[in-house]
């Protein structure tokens, strides 16, 4: 499907550059909504019809206005990918208060209130779909990851409620749950936890386990155009998710072992 106007929000990097030149490929009108207006302005030279938006998203006021400037701009709202987010990984006593606030207000709080913001609009045209970037994650938890973990898991809970309460009039909620992601500036942000670390890094490096961007990209198009709950991207990771909800202890016991080992290891020097 093409001709329908998309916001991707986090466009400048990562993931949402990636999704924002899929959906442009595909024929659509995409908003880019970041901080970082240089990146924003460069890759809409590359996707004609695109709209930048630029927004902080813990500010009320901009996520208001990504919504009210695509209205504007372009008269509907199709798709709303819910992209930005952000993680500080620590063991949580040593996390600021700041940090901590400051992810669950951008990977949760942000997304529940521009999809607020766009779901007038795809209700009186009883038709949209809103895809969330959830992770792994969000599925299964892991030492140092506990806030990134409680606002993914947090996400997946909204988006499964949203999608009862307004699937009946036509509006879609997906989400989609990556693995760990090559070419993200979450590849940079790593636990400060060294035997945790260099742990997580041998995991990630089993084939399979690791995906694009591209890749990524692909699957939240293919959403857009054929709506359903959720995709774990690689599906190598929902054996992974079923074992998690199966056998918890089990996966408790592999995992707790790993992170006492972890917490032997002298941290890294910030």
């Amino acid at each position: 499907m093409s001709g329908r106007t998309v916001i991707v929000t986090g466009a400048s990097s990562g993931i949402g550059e990636a999704t924002a030149r899929a959906f442009g490929r595909a024929g659509d009108r995409v908003v880019l909504a970041a901080r970082r207006v240089e990146r924003l302005q460069q890759l809409a030279a590359e996707l004609p019809e695109s709209l930048v938006v630029p927004a902080d998203l813990t500010r009320s006021e901009d996520v208001a206005r990504v919504a009210s400037e695509a209205l504007a701009r372009y008269g509907r709202i199709d798709v709303l990918v819910n992209n930005a987010g952000l993680g500080k990984y620590d063991w949580l006593e040593r996390l600021p208060e700041e940090d901590i606030r400051a992810e669950i207000a951008v990977n949760l709080i942000a997304p529940i209130l521009l999809t607020r913001a766009v779901l007038p609009a795809m209700l009186a045209q009883r038709r949209g779909v809103v895809i969330n970037i959830g992770s792994v994650a969000g599925k299964i938890a892991t030492p140092t990851m506990s806030i990134y973990n409680a606002t993914k898991f947090g996400l997946d809970g909204f988006s499964e409620a949203l999608r009862r309460e307004v699937g009946p009039q036509g509006v879609h909620v997906c989400v989609i749950y990556p693995g760990p992601v090559a070419g993200t500036e979450f590849g940079a942000k790593t636990a400060k936890g060294a035997g945790l670390t260099a742990a997580g890094s041998r995991w990630r490096r089993l084939p399979g386990l690791r995906t694009s961007t591209d890749r990524v990209a692909r699957a939240i198009v293919d959403l857009a155009d054929r709506p359903r709950p959720g995709r774990v991207v690689p599906g190598v990771y929902g054996v992974g998710i079923a074992i998690n909800a199966l056998l918890p202890s089990l996966v408790d016991l592999l995992i707790s072992r790993v992170a006492r080992r972890a917490r032997d290891v002298p941290a890294a020097t910030d």
